[in-house]
């Protein structure tokens, strides 16, 4: 999935921590579990009207706002709204290591999905190549998730929101970056 997709997809699910922090850091716990609960709902809405559709990833991160930010709202603490993103990775998590474990697998769904009527010619190096970099990905969004748990119990709100949010953008702007400067490199060192 091109990193443009990515973003896209992930975006929605993203904006409910940042209007939780803003709202939370003026009016408190609760009014921000509100705000971003309504946030949620009403991007899933807006997609609706717009698409003529329901987004499975954002029906999915919906779902997840609402019962881990209602849970909060009923318990009174913002520990299972904070837990929300490193669920969702969770998942992400389990979804990348499948795809390191069988690639071929893997490929032949995102084609099928993505580009209809397309047949795909995947060498072995190619399987090999994108194993090591869905493993590499699998242990990236380990190492956020891991991240995610730990400021969610033992740190600030605003580290928090940083580590679940924008942190996960920086790495993986770093992370493409870096994808593409070695494609150069190989691509410039094969040229020779």
């Amino acid at each position: 999935m091109p990193f443009t997709v990515l973003l896209k997809q992930m975006l929605p699910g993203m904006l409910p921590l940042f209007i939780f922090i803003a709202v939370d850091e003026i009016y408190g716990v609760e009014a921000g579990l509100c705000a971003a609960l309504a946030f949620g709902v009403a991007g899933l809405i807006f997609t609706w009207i717009r698409e003529q559709r329901v987004d499975r990833f954002i029906l999915f991160d919906t779902v997840f706002l609402i019962l881990l930010g209602g849970v909060s709202l009923l318990l009174e603490t913002p520990i299972f709204f904070k837990l929300k993103p490193a669920a969702i990775e969770l998942v992400i998590c389990v979804i990348l290591g499948a795809a390191a474990a069988r690639p071929e697998i893997f490929l032949k769904a995102m084609t099928g999905r993505y580009m209809k009527n397309m047949e795909l010619n995947i060498t072995d190096e190619g399987i090999n190549a994108m194993r090591r970099m869905m493993f590499i990905l699998t242990a990236v969004f380990s190492l956020h998730t891991a991240l995610i748990v730990y400021s969610a119990f033992f740190m600030s709100e605003r580290v928090w929101g940083f580590i679940s949010g924008i942190l996960f953008y920086i790495i993986f702007g770093v992370f493409f970056a870096g994808q593409m400067v070695a494609l150069n490199f190989r691509r410039r060192r094969n040229a020779m």
